[in-house]
């Protein structure tokens, strides 16, 4: 239950908060159709959401969420951007530290209190603005974690479609199915909250 915690919770900081870099982070494989994946539709409030999961022992567990935000493409990277509520926002997080920031790089440690015990986390981001962020990170307790953001102009000006998709390889055996539960409640909450920032931002000038 902590790694699944763990993982998924950070995962749902992207929507939030983006991540750090340290040289290329490859996620070809994350952005694409995954073999075998199992997709589900889910509304939240008055928006449709898209969920896509694949999980194998052997090639990790693969997680992804898709919806479309009232802003234009600059607008919700920014918005995306916005850092600093990061630890007033999320369950656990208790420090957010910054070790880099540049413009297209980032390396971000989070203090994430997890039951009686705090673990310090760091994370490599890569961004190209406005279109995605990428993230890694390679911890000994939890394994290798990597992710990317994406976004794409909507079907109008005043939209765009985003999507969360990462990729987990345990660093120890996990219960696949908890994992892939908790992810999907932690991604689907981040996107709600993520969508009610976007309602409230103010409507940008033309």
């Amino acid at each position: 239950m902590r790694m699944a915690t763990l993982t998924a919770g950070a995962a749902g900081l992207l929507l939030l908060a983006p991540m750090l870099w340290a040289g290329t982070i490859d996620t070809a494989f994350i952005e694409q159709p995954w073999p075998k994946q199992s997709v589900r539709a889910f509304e939240i409030g008055w928006d449709q959401v898209r969920w896509r999961q694949r999980a194998s022992r052997a090639d990790g567990i693969f997680a992804g969420v898709r919806f479309t935000v009232p802003l234009d493409q600059e607008t919700a990277w920014a918005l995306s951007n916005q850092y600093q509520d990061v630890g007033r926002m999320t369950p656990g997080v208790i420090a957010v530290r910054y070790l880099e920031n540049q413009p297209t790089r980032q390396v971000i440690q989070m203090d994430v209190k997890v039951l009686w015990k705090t673990l310090t986390l760091t994370f490599e981001v890569e961004q190209d603005p406005p279109r995605a962020m990428r993230f890694r990170l390679v911890n000994k307790a939890l394994g290798e974690y990597r992710g990317v953001c994406t976004f794409t102009p909507g079907p109008s000006a005043a939209t765009t479609q985003m999507e969360l998709a990462t990729w987990l390889q345990p660093a120890r055996r996990v219960p696949m199915g908890l994992l892939l539960y908790v992810q999907r409640v932690t991604f689907l909450d981040a996107a709600r909250s993520f969508l009610k920032q976007c309602r409230q931002h103010p409507p940008v000038q033309q």
